[in-house]
């Protein structure tokens, strides 16, 4: 499968250690984008091709503060495995800019595990390994 895709999801649900802490909420609709670093990402001290850029957008409008509707900025990610079923995929250490210069930021914080039914998108889950 091309990783090269736009998910849309209706709902969600969020764990924190294990344990159902929110959701479903009867709608929150999301949009979760997975396409090839063709050129970089923009914020990041990164190098062109190598691995995939995932972003997240509320699809139910422009947040009221930065006015807009990106839900997770676009992150850096590789595949770390990948099966018939299954790929995962998860950020890495690298800099990121800051209104002080390029500071590391801790990628690995961050993945993204893709569920496949007949070689299509059925179900992502998002990761934040710093929360649990």
């Amino acid at each position: 499968m091309t990783l090269d895709f736009v998910f849309n999801s209706s709902d969600h649900i969020r764990y924190q250690n294990g344990i159902h802490v929110a959701g479903p909420h009867g709608g929150a609709n999301r949009a979760i984008k997975v396409e090839p670093n063709i050129n970089g990402c923009s914020g990041y001290n990164i190098v062109s091709g190598d691995g995939y850029i995932v972003t997240i957008y509320n699809l139910d409008g422009m947040h009221p503060v930065w006015q807009n509707n990106v839900q997770m900025s676009p992150k850096p990610m590789r595949i770390i495995s990948q099966s018939a079923d299954k790929i995962v995929l998860r950020g890495y250490p690298l800099q990121a800019m800051s209104p002080f210069g390029w500071i590391d930021f801790n990628g690995q914080d961050y993945g993204l595990t893709i569920f496949l039914k007949k070689k299509q998108v059925d179900k992502c889950v998002l990761h934040m390994y710093n929360r649990n």
